[in-house]
């Protein structure tokens, strides 16, 4: 506000400065004027004159001088009164009051001052709203009130972005607010300078899940399940992993999630009798799939590997939490050939251990094959999304390089976070 008073200042004595100083250098500019001119002839002609009748050349020295005097004195009278009309100040004045009078009506009609007036007085008023909004203290909460108490808090945070508990608030009453472009940017701001407490992981997930991009919602659950591998006894991350699964009609993993959380509350709270009825709906819905697809056909005919056959078991190692939407990816890499996966399996919801098979018919490329190429060795990697490129969070298990032709089975552990 300080910085909007400066410049309106700046900008009235600026416009200002157009209409004075071109009147005051008028008023100034006095070193050339027509009386001061005559004053230097007049002197310089004295001079002449003096130097003549010393050398005898003029023959009436006074008259000249008295004729001298007299046209002087004929052209004071008329310079004055051209510096009178020059210097009034009167002339000034009025476009001064102008240029003050049209900044003040601009900004009383452009300017937003009601609003700056409004702004003014939500700010003076946060104490009130803050226990009103936080404490329930003053009646119901209405959505003006929780639309100032935002104001408010983005001016608090516009001055302290240091704040973490001002943006988790801030995040908070945009959710309230369906507002999901002030609940993202408070959540990500709070989330940048507290990444380890829970409330904020929440509903920074949320804000990202809500977003509906596939990508926010892949980063949401990677955030969420990084949270629980920290801590796994947190029961609102835990809901809100239930609650996205539901949202994505996985009902197996949404019951899975509330079997987890029922381990962790106690077995007579009411919290626990909830869960069993959230357990109950998403059991319904699962029978009302199932009812409503036709019976797939399942092929009798498995694949039949050609070539050597690899037998691959992969295990985690222990304490680590492997979230039921995770993925397995196991590939072979050459020792010295190409970079790029000789054979790859995917296996959707892994339950460790698992044990999966690498041959010819896995081979990723045309005219690549498993069977071709000299030592190799399996990369195990388990990933909290579809996606088999690298990303933060995702872990990994190397074996040492096998040799063509073995037959001896192939034990991973999975122990490596990337």
């Amino acid at each position: 506000m300080t910085v909007f008073w400066l410049a309106a200042t700046v900008l009235t004595i600026v416009a200002l400065a157009i209409i004075v100083l071109p009147l005051w250098k008028q008023r100034q500019s006095k070193s050339v004027t027509q009386t001061e001119l005559n004053k230097t002839l007049y002197k310089d002609r004295l001079v002449e004159i003096e130097q003549e009748n010393q050398q005898g050349l003029a023959e009436d020295s006074d008259v000249l001088v008295s004729e001298l005097q007299h046209n002087l004195l004929d052209d004071i009278p008329e310079e004055t009164a051209k510096e009178q009309s020059h210097v009034s100040a009167w002339v000034a004045i009025p476009g001064v009051v102008f240029i003050i009078a049209l900044s003040i009506g601009m900004y009383a009609s452009l300017g937003g001052s009601k609003q700056v007036q409004d702004w003014q007085d939500i700010v003076q008023q946060m104490p009130e709203l803050s226990n009103k909004v936080l404490l329930g203290e003053g009646g119901e909460v209405t959505e003006q009130d929780l639309s100032n108490f935002a104001l408010g808090l983005r001016t608090k945070l516009h001055n302290d972005p240091s704040d973490t508990r001002g943006w988790f608030l801030l995040a908070k009453v945009g959710q309230a607010l369906n507002r999901l472009d002030i609940m993202m940017d408070a959540a990500e701001q709070a989330y940048m300078r507290d990444s380890n407490s829970a409330n904020i992981v929440a509903v920074y997930v949320q804000s990202l899940f809500y977003s509906g991009e596939p990508n926010q919602a892949a980063r949401a659950e990677r955030i969420l399940v990084l949270a629980l591998q920290k801590d796994s006894s947190q029961l609102e991350l835990w809901s809100l992993y239930a609650f996205m699964a539901l949202e994505q009609q996985q009902f197996q993993l949404a019951i899975d999630r509330w079997q987890t959380m029922q381990g962790l509350v106690d077995v007579d709270s009411e919290r626990y009798q909830m869960l069993g009825q959230s357990i109950e709906f998403a059991k319904g819905q699962i029978a009302a799939q199932q009812q409503s697809q036709p019976a797939e056909v399942v092929s009798v005919d498995p694949v039949v590997p050609s070539g050597p056959s690899y037998s691959i078991t992969v295990d985690v190692k222990d304490g680590l939490a492997v979230p039921d939407s995770s993925f397995l990816f196991v590939f072979a890499k050459s020792v010295n050939g190409p970079p790029m996966p000789l054979a790859a399996k995917k296996v959707a919801h892994p339950r460790f251990p698992v044990t999966v098979n690498l041959s010819d018919s896995d081979s990723m490329m045309e005219g690549l094959k498993l069977s071709q190429q000299g030592d190799f060795y399996i990369t195990a990697r388990l990933s909290y999304d579809n996606n088999v490129q690298t990303t933060d969070g995702d872990w990994e298990g190397k074996s040492s390089a096998i040799s063509q032709g073995g037959d001896s089975p192939i034990q991973l552990v999975i122990d490596t976070q990337l």
